[in-house]
């Protein structure tokens, strides 16, 4: 990470800017500007102090997927956001693909801690044919944190992992430190909105806006996020 960039200064903003963007929001049309919004700021970030050096030794790429058989946590306002790209920008059978894939996927990892995801190998419901990320414009803040110099690096993990062992992957750490930095804020964010900062996987939140849709309104009234 460079020596002169603020971290607790960008995390602030990223507050203040997420307040400003998401407190007046009423649906996942709001959600989405909002938070495409936060993350155009931190890819922005991410592309001014980043290390060209270290960017060259990332290996990951679409078709790798290996790690997207993790639980992932979210905000709410990000899977609306999901949701959003969903229903405008894909075209309907393929959207109603990754609903089905949703619906198959959440009764198996409802209650499943990390630890035992990774034991259940399951692909991530966003996850194509291709092994590519279908929402890949609005994947998370968790995923877009997460980066690996050498792919069979992080296949070996999670192969020890199952097994109770670690593995460590070598990543770059200023990506994982900005967009966690970029989670706080948001989550701060609403907080300050007197709104639910708690966290939700992936799977269970873009899944349960789905189908209940009116989840989301009473959410921005302040009423407890989807836990199930």
């Amino acid at each position: 990470m460079s020596d002169v960039f603020d971290l607790n200064a960008y995390e602030q903003a990223i507050e203040w800017r997420a307040r400003d963007l998401l407190g007046g929001a009423t649906d996942v049309d709001d959600c989405r500007h909002g938070v495409s919004q936060i993350y155009a700021l931190a890819e922005e970030t991410l592309a001014r102090h980043r290390d060209p050096v270290e960017q060259q030794h990332i290996a990951c790429a679409a078709g790798c997927g290996t790690c997207c058989a993790v639980n992932v946590a979210v905000l709410l306002p990000e899977a609306a956001a999901i949701v959003a790209y969903l229903q405008q920008s894909m075209p309907a059978e393929d959207a109603a693909a990754i609903a089905a894939r949703l619906d198959d996927l959440y009764p198996r990892i409802l209650w499943l801690d990390d630890d035992d995801r990774v034991l259940l190998r399951q692909s991530c419901a966003f996850l194509n044919e291709q092994g590519a990320c279908a929402i890949y414009p609005v994947r998370p803040l968790i995923c877009r944190s997460i980066t690996s110099t050498n792919a069979e690096d992080c296949q070996e993990a999670l192969a020890f992992k199952a097994l109770g062992e670690e593995r460590t992957v070598l990543i770059n750490l200023f990506q994982k430190t900005l967009m966690d930095a970029t989670f706080r804020g948001l989550g701060a964010a609403l907080a300050g909105l007197n709104l639910d900062s708690r966290s939700v996987k992936l799977t269970v939140a873009v899944r349960t806006l789905l189908h209940e849709p009116g989840r989301l309104a009473a959410f921005m009234q302040g009423e407890p996020v989807p836990c199930g």
